[in-house]
């Protein structure tokens, strides 16, 4: 039985690490490519000026269909700005599946992933987080029944 134990353990722990590790990992994912921040930057730097020069608010630019404001929006949602909460693909809460906050999360992540994500990917990400939930679940029943299995014969045997 204790065989069995550990090889359910390193199956599951196996396939856990597998279906998270990234397909190509980059060299360094916290290293800043100061040029592209800086073109991103540089029509902020232009409206700001602009602004100041002549004092002028983001409807008095819109209403002249001013280039400067393709990169602008008017969400103020500073909450998910700063949580990051859309990947830059759109989809994902933090750049985590919504299997994993699901999983690690339970009924939690589900309520995080449906509140943070927007649009489309809120129905197929919330899907996924439930998905998880579930396979978390099932996992520790069958994890309890099998322990609760063994104790009970070991109790009589």
């Amino acid at each position: 039985m204790k065989k069995l134990f550990t090889l359910v353990f390193c199956a599951f722990l196996s396939s856990a690490l597998w279906a998270s590790s990234p397909s190509t990992t980059p060299a360094n994912p916290f290293q800043d490519d100061l040029s592209r921040l800086d073109n991103e930057f540089s029509g902020m730097t232009e409206l700001e000026q602009l602004v100041e020069e002549r004092n002028a608010s983001y409807s008095q630019l819109a209403s002249e269909n001013n280039t400067l404001l393709n990169n602008v929006t008017s969400d103020n949602n500073i909450a998910a700005s700063l949580l990051g909460s859309v990947a830059p693909d759109g989809e994902r809460l933090l750049g985590i599946p919504g299997f994993w906050w699901g999983f690690c999360l339970g009924i939690l992540g589900i309520i995080l992933v449906y509140v943070a994500v927007e649009g489309d990917a809120k129905k197929t990400e919330g899907k996924k987080a439930i998905i998880g939930c579930a396979v978390w679940s099932v996992i520790w029943i069958f994890a309890y029944l099998l322990i609760w299995g063994a104790w009970a014969a070991s109790a009589t045997g």
